[in-house]
């Protein structure tokens, strides 16, 4: 079986979220099953040609528009025919993936609209016809529609929603310029209030909708969680799967982790108390007897931030200390970075930091994620994999990976409601836990042992595309 993986942003060429690890990850546990995956992305000025060994081939795609043709030149990694970068300088030679920090480049609708198109045109071009497209959030959810309305090509497609809340929305002229056709522009395609709506494209249009956890496959069908689109997915729901994300074990690995103090396992996790003395000492935080909680992800109404921000007082005055990691969105920055000398317990740094990152996991005892909503996050799978609790809030794949440490065999701190008093009570529950040493060890210890790794999501996708492929899928 061939299948095409078309991303947007793949782990470790250009990331902004979680989209770019699933993008690497997932083709990977796949190909390991026998299945030939090649992978699919932009080249953005961003990648590091040299760095990867990305080289130009000798083909060129020519995609004609209603106003211009544009023509992308094909990279691919040196000696290594599974990813595939379509390079066109006027499209993607810019500073950022989508856009600057003050909003979206204003043509992503053609950006990404003349890539979707680049990727059927190469399909023509080189003859590989995959068996399975499988495409990802809006910039590539037109594939779908122009693989099955404007090329008719018998070829299964599957689209992946990763955030239903960017769907890729734009003015009506947008028809014209990707020269979509207007027949398309009616309730049943692509038109939403009066716009174009790329994500909604692709639910209609595939032969499959996937999302990253079941929890999140009945949030996204609710008014509360379908930002607008919860109708449409009722309507299509025979083919909508909640597959949960996994994490690359190769990659999240505190054994073989090169930028954590101190490599350890769950045999040896007594080690992560010198990863955290260690981190207290560099970060500028005392006591480590005091339990460390931490903040990793983006700055975003999304991610909880104004939780956090609405509860800093109280944790200031806390015996505890907290490290704070991230960057997003302008008014939150600001106020991280107005915050971050001002309290001797809270550690905070702006911005994006790897080998950091990795330290803060490897060091925590408890991680925060304190999301509005989560359609799945790999960050608490990651901290767990580390031997970090983990504090959440009760949606998505928080839901689906966390259990709470009051019903039975339960490892984690959950809250329902996304309010400063319920994200307090539950710091101060995990306080509690930790004060209880034996059962905090133990509970430390065998969140490790948890499987979080791709095989068992990779195995469903699997069987899925065989169902694909062979008839219409009867369920994962």
């Amino acid at each position: 079986m061939k299948v095409a993986f078309v991303s947007s942003e793949i782990y470790p060429f250009a990331k902004t979220g979680g989209l770019a690890d699933v993008s690497y990850s997932l083709p990977k546990a796949i190909s390991q099953h026998g299945i030939k995956v090649i992978s699919m992305m932009p080249l953005y000025k961003t990648v590091d040609r040299e760095k990867f060994g990305i080289q130009e081939t000798d083909i060129e795609i020519e995609v004609n528009l209603p106003k211009k043709t544009y023509t992308f030149k094909i990279y691919k990694l040196k000696n290594n025919v599974k990813y595939y970068f379509f390079y066109n300088k006027e499209l993607f030679d810019r500073d950022y993936l989508y856009g600057p920090p003050e909003g979206d480049y204003p043509d992503n609708y053609l950006r990404f609209g003349a890539f979707s198109y680049a990727v059927i045109e190469f399909f023509k071009k080189t003859g590989f016809y995959p068996d399975i497209v499988h495409t990802n959030d809006w910039q590539t959810a037109l594939i779908p529609v122009l693989i099955k309305d404007k090329y008719k090509l018998d070829i299964k497609t599957i689209h992946t929603i990763h955030n239903i809340a960017y769907q890729g929305v734009f003015e009506s002229f947008v028809i014209d310029e990707l020269d979509l056709g207007w027949h398309l522009f009616n309730m049943d395609a692509l038109e939403f209030y009066g716009k174009v709506n790329f994500l909604k494209g692709a639910i209609v249009f595939s032969d499959a909708i996937t999302t990253v956890s079941p929890t999140y496959a009945r949030e996204i069908c609710t008014p509360e969680y379908g930002f607008g689109l919860d109708g449409v997915l009722r309507a299509h729901c025979h083919k909508l799967y909640g597959i949960l994300n996994g994490i690359d074990y190769d990659i999240w690995n505190p054994e073989t982790d090169p930028y954590i103090y101190e490599n350890y396992n769950e045999t040896t996790i007594e080690k992560k108390d010198i990863n955290k003395k260690k981190f207290l000492e560099e970060y500028g935080l005392s006591d480590e007897t005091k339990p460390l909680f931490i903040f990793i992800g983006r700055f975003a109404k999304q991610k909880g931030i104004d939780i956090i921000q609405q509860s800093i007082l109280e944790m200031a005055s806390m015996n505890a200390n907290f490290a704070i990691l991230g960057s997003g969105d302008k008014v939150y920055n600001d106020f991280f970075n107005s915050i971050r000398n001002k309290y001797p317990n809270i550690f905070i740094k702006v911005g994006y930091d790897e080998p950091l990152s990795r330290k803060m996991y490897a060091s925590a005892d408890f991680l925060l994620m304190p999301s509005i909503y989560e359609p799945c996050g790999l960050n608490q799978m990651i901290a767990m994999r580390y031997g970090t609790l983990v504090v959440a809030r009760k949606t998505g794949g928080l839901a689906d990976t966390v259990i709470d440490i009051d019903l039975p065999a339960g490892y984690g701190i959950l809250f329902e409601n996304p309010t400063k008093t319920e994200f307090l009570r539950a710091i101060n529950r995990a306080k509690e836990l930790y004060r209880d040493k034996k059962r905090f060890y133990r509970l430390r210890e065998f969140v490790m042992t948890l499987d979080f790794s791709w095989e068992s999501s990779a195995s469903k996708y699997i069987r899925l595309y065989e169902e694909l492929k062979f008839g219409f899928p009867k369920g994962v």
